[in-house]
């Protein structure tokens, strides 16, 4: 850039614990001819970056609108926004002293230790996904019965009838916790399906939901200066399953990058 042009910027939100969508989304209606609600489905993708990119002296604008709106804000350079790393998913693990420590997991989880104080977020809940599945289903009882009763009537066998499939939507829940790791940078992922909880030792209990959220409470007591998602929080908090939900794994790549974003201008100052 020639004659001193200051960089794109975007408004990064303080507080992630005082996220209101709503707020922020009458913020952007003030400044645009957009209502407020064509705003909030984009304002709740995005989480809390705001404005990506705007010129520096619109985004400061704006984190000062906001701020005063108490969404507390600041305005910083594009650039210091990074994409979290692909996941390493973790099938097996140990929790040492002084790092999460990786036996075994699917093909890019080398064994290796991520010390607890180089975790910068931690991210936990629960994607909702849906799709479709074929069902196949045989004759009816309604229809046994009748070739039943012909059979019986005439005699004769009837040929079988055939089987009839049809498209039935599936809805399903994937628990998650992902760690970000900074130094190296590290996005460790675990399913909780997938994952050996022997790692709690003498915390482990019968329950799979039990053992989740023990796990994550004792992964957010190693590392108590993470940051935390909003998943991650209700789990803190024991709040409800529904309260935990993510519409996608884009959607928790997104508040991360976010949250990412806030620990590395954390450790700038």
């Amino acid at each position: 850039m020639s004659g001193g042009a200051r960089p794109p910027h975007a408004v990064l939100l303080r507080a992630p614990a005082r996220f209101d969508p709503r707020v922020v989304a009458a913020a952007l209606a003030r400044r645009s001819a957009l209502p407020a609600e064509s705003w909030l489905p984009a304002v709740r993708r995005a989480w809390g970056i705001i404005a990506e990119p705007s010129p520096a002296e619109d985004a400061e604008a704006l984190a000062a609108e906001l701020s005063a709106a108490g969404q507390p804000a600041v305005a910083v350079p594009v650039s210091l926004l990074e994409e979290p790393p692909p996941p390493v998913v973790v099938t097996k693990a140990e929790l040492s002293g002084d790092g999460f420590d990786i036996l075994s997991g699917r093909g890019n989880a080398e064994h290796s230790r991520l010390v607890w104080t180089h975790l910068k977020v931690l991210s936990a809940g629960a994607v909702g996904e849906s799709g479709l599945k074929t069902v196949t289903e045989g004759p009816s009882l309604a229809e046994k019965s009748v070739r039943l009763g012909a059979t019986l009537a005439t005699g004769l066998p009837l040929m079988g009838a055939k089987e009839k499939t049809r498209q039935v939507r599936e809805e399903k829940r994937t628990p998650f916790i992902d760690m970000l790791f900074a130094a190296p940078a590290r996005r460790v992922r675990i399913l909780a399906s997938e994952f050996d909880y022997t790692a709690l030792g003498a915390k482990m209990s019968y329950s799979a939901e039990l053992n989740f959220r023990t796990l994550a409470a004792e992964l957010a007591s190693r590392a108590p200066g993470a940051l935390r998602g909003k998943g991650a929080r209700g789990v803190l908090a024991k709040a409800p399953s529904g309260e935990l939900h993510y519409d996608s794994f884009e959607d928790v790549s997104r508040e991360e990058r976010w949250l990412s974003a806030l620990a590395a201008l954390e450790a700038a100052l």
